[in-house]
């Protein structure tokens, strides 16, 4: 057998290695049920649910446009096209999509592979460089993604810009024009995936001019074509949005930064939560699905947090800039990491989340360039088997902790269990997790595990509101809980304090207005409906409730206008069709 043969067969070996590891360490979540955004992205998204047919329809609307009817926030029809191609083919079948999710991720891993080998021709260190990936592949922070099937963005943006990334190299080494336009075109589908793919705009030159000898001008005539492709992604992105900002304003639940009194409390809380970044990506220990106010305090530059984590990322960045010059992989790895996380780092823009763990996925390759970077280092000083036996360690130790992480994935029941474990001061953690008990509720038909259920929905919601006192949706769902209770006087009061701090909430005038039409005190309940209207003319449960009153006040001409203007809204409303029809035996007498 010749050495070439041996090589060949080595490499489709280490292939297959990376493949089964990746399945294996994700093996448990193939039975798990849908979980946290999957409603957003799929169960409740009216375009995946109609199948391939939509696809004209996802690819002229913003990614949640067939959630919430909103045009606006991002544009990823790649992924929504992939899973109404699924739903024609699995339906809503969660093992599935966890099973796609699984597979994709481990041909990610590959592909990862594939990468650090491109960049790190010499040969003879395939087996650390095996190791480095098998460290990326069962790293604790990526169970989010994988295990999550809305995780799907991540791994879809992830993949299409290594492969982008690889064609890149390929056309420097080959001098082959194909591979340039086919860089080009998986950058415009990893784009389409996630925008955080834009970042590859600087990471793109970087790997070129770290690991490869080529002239700075042509570094940048290169990068200039992928320049075109960004502008080209805006002008489609601009022309299918009604608008590229969030709709609503920026609350401290979406971002706790929002709570900082000023802009130097605001950079030194970003900087104390970029600590924290820094940390999950090295010990991985507690792992929560959210990190929402108050978690994380408002600090000033005092924290020793803030302190300690400003000297590392001024010293890794001031190393990284001197070390360029001399090509240093270590340099390349902190401005692959900066750069990739510089969209989500919440330094420049505000964005709808404080901390996530998603975040850290495509930038968390950087840590494997780092691993690969130091071992090449010590290599020269020491046996290369000490530093791969602590690899073996910390491989060891991530696997056994994303086989356990995976777990809490299984369903929202034990997803937001765990994360109110994780994080008790979270305000949105704990309101998740009533909810679920809440929902568990009102679903069983057990008079015994009813009262149970919504005894913990009222304990967690309490406990939400003492967090954060102006969290409208736990103050909302107390009040549906003690409803649902038949305790309306609770309920009353629940809904009028929400309403003190957030008056045009119209789901809480709403159910005050049920409670007095129970009570049959129809003025004020009239007086309600009223109001939801003047904040919103199309607010269907308004019109259906007012033609109560007026039906039950035989006022029977006027209950009618109200009731076909219900229907004009909704006219599956089945409540609204059954008075509409009693109102209708009424007039034909």
């Amino acid at each position: 057998m010749s050495k070439s043969n041996t090589h060949r067969i080595s490499s489709k070996f280490s292939y297959a290695i990376v493949f089964v590891i990746s399945f294996l360490v994700y093996s448990n979540t193939l039975q798990h049920d849908f979980a946290l955004d999957d409603d957003v992205v799929y169960l409740k998204n009216s375009f995946v649910q109609n199948g391939v047919s939509s696809i004209p329809d996802i690819l002229s609307h913003g990614f949640l446009y067939g959630f919430n009817k909103k045009n606006d926030q991002s544009y990823r029809p790649l992924v929504l096209i992939h899973y109404a191609i699924e739903n024609s083919l699995f339906g809503n079948n969660p093992k599935a999509l966890h099973f796609l999710n699984v597979f994709y991720y481990s041909l990610l891993c590959m592909l990862l592979f594939y990468f650090l080998k491109s960049i790190f021709l010499n040969e003879r260190e395939s087996m650390l460089l095996l190791l480095v990936c098998i460290v990326f592949i069962v790293h604790p922070i990526h169970t989010e993604v994988v295990a999550n099937i809305k995780g799907r963005d991540e791994i879809f943006h992830a993949f299409f810009s290594l492969l982008s990334l690889i064609f890149i190299l390929r056309y420097i080494d080959r001098i082959n024009v194909k591979y340039l336009y086919f860089s080009l075109v998986t950058f415009f589908l990893a784009l389409l995936s996630k925008e955080m793919a834009i970042t590859l705009i600087a990471i793109l030159p970087m790997t070129i001019y770290f690991f490869r000898s080529i002239e700075i001008k042509k570094i940048l005539q290169i990068t200039l074509w992928f320049g075109l492709v960004v502008v080209f992604y805006f002008i489609l992105r601009n022309n299918i949005l009604d608008t590229i900002a969030f709709d609503e304003k920026m609350t401290l639940i979406n971002n706790a930064i929002a709570a900082a009194p000023n802009m130097s409390y605001r950079l030194a809380t970003t900087f104390y939560i970029f600590g924290d970044y820094l940390k999950l990506l090295l010990f991985p220990l507690q792992l929560s699905w959210d990190y929402s106010y108050p978690h994380f305090p408002i600090v000033g530059f005092n924290n020793i947090q803030v302190i300690f984590t400003m000297l590392i990322t001024i010293f890794f960045t001031v190393f990284s800039v001197i070390a360029i010059i001399k090509k240093s992989p270590l340099s390349y790895s902190w401005l692959f990491f900066i750069s990739s996380f510089s969209i989500v780092s919440n330094f420049f823009i505000l964005i709808g989340a404080t901390l996530g763990e998603r975040f850290l996925f495509f930038p968390s390759i950087a840590l494997t360039i780092a691993l690969f970077a130091t071992a090449k280092q010590l290599v020269i000083k020491i046996n290369p088997k000490y530093f791969q036996l602590v690899l073996l360690v910390v491989i060891v130790f991530y696997s056994l902790k994303t086989i356990s992480r995976n777990k809490d994935w299984e369903n929202n029941h034990t997803l937001f269990e765990a994360g109110a474990e994780v994080t008790p001061n979270n305000t949105r953690a704990i309101s998740a997790l009533a909810t679920v008990y809440r929902e568990k509720g009102e679903q069983t038909t057990n008079v015994n595990l009813k009262r149970e259920y919504f005894s913990k929905a009222v304990v967690y919601y309490k406990r939400s509101i003492e967090l954060y006192r102006e969290n409208s949706d736990s103050w909302y769902n107390l009040g549906v809980t003690y409803m649902n209770q038949g305790n309306d006087q609770a309920a009353k009061t629940t809904f009028t304090t929400l309403l003190q701090f957030n008056p045009s909430n119209l789901n809480a005038l709403n159910n005050l207005g049920v409670i007095n039409f129970r009570e049959q005190n129809y003025s004020e309940a009239e007086r309600l409906y009223l109001k939801c209207l003047e904040y919103n003319p199309n607010f269907q449960s308004a019109y259906a409730n007012l033609g109560a009153i007026y039906h039950n006040e035989a006022k029977l001409q006027k209950a009618e206008q109200y009731y076909l203007k219900a229907l004009q809204l909704n006219p599956n409303d089945g409540n609204t069709q059954r008075n509409y029809s009693q109102l209708k035996a009424q007039l034909n007498k």
